[in-house]
C-alpha cells in the first residue's frame, strides 16, 4: 500500500515547462507564449547560448510559426485535450481541401498528410 497522500502523487498529464525544446523538434507541441498557446510541429528550436535566448519555428495548422526568446515547449496532450481536437479537425479540412483544389503534386498535400499521421500516432501513445 502506497502511504503517499494522492494530492502529492505526480500527475501523468501535467505540462511543466521543463522539457528540453530541442528534444521536442519533430514532434507535436505547445509553445507557450505571450500571446497565447500555439500548437503544431515543432521544425527547428536552436539555443544561443551567447544571447541566452532559442530560436524556433513551429508548423501549425494554419502555417508556420516563428519565434525568438523564452521557448516553453511541452508535448500535445492526449485525444481529449482541446488543441489535439482542433489541431486534428484543421488538418483534416485542410487535406480535404487541398486533396479537392490544389494541383498535382502539391507538397502541402503530403504536409498535411504527415502531420495528421503524425498526431494521430502521438495522441494515440497519449490517450
Amino acid at each position: 500500500m502506497n502511504a503517499t497522500p494522492a494530492h502529492d502523487l505526480p500527475r501523468p498529464h501535467a505540462l511543466t515547462p521543463h522539457h528540453d525544446p530541442a528534444e521536442l523538434v519533430g514532434r507535436w507541441t505547445r509553445v507557450r507564449g505571450d500571446h497565447g498557446d500555439q500548437v503544431g510541429v515543432l521544425l527547428h528550436a536552436t539555443r544561443s547560448v551567447a544571447a541566452r535566448r532559442w530560436e524556433w519555428s513551429l508548423r501549425t495548422p494554419t502555417g508556420v510559426v516563428t519565434g525568438s526568446g523564452d521557448l516553453r515547449a511541452a508535448p500535445l496532450g492526449g485525444h481529449e485535450d482541446r488543441a489535439t481536437r482542433s489541431a486534428r479537425r484543421r488538418l483534416r479540412a485542410a487535406r480535404a481541401d487541398l486533396a479537392e483544389f490544389a494541383d498535382a503534386g502539391d507538397p502541402a498535400l503530403d504536409e498535411a498528410t504527415s502531420d495528421l499521421e503524425l498526431l494521430e500516432l502521438e495522441s494515440a501513445v497519449h490517450p
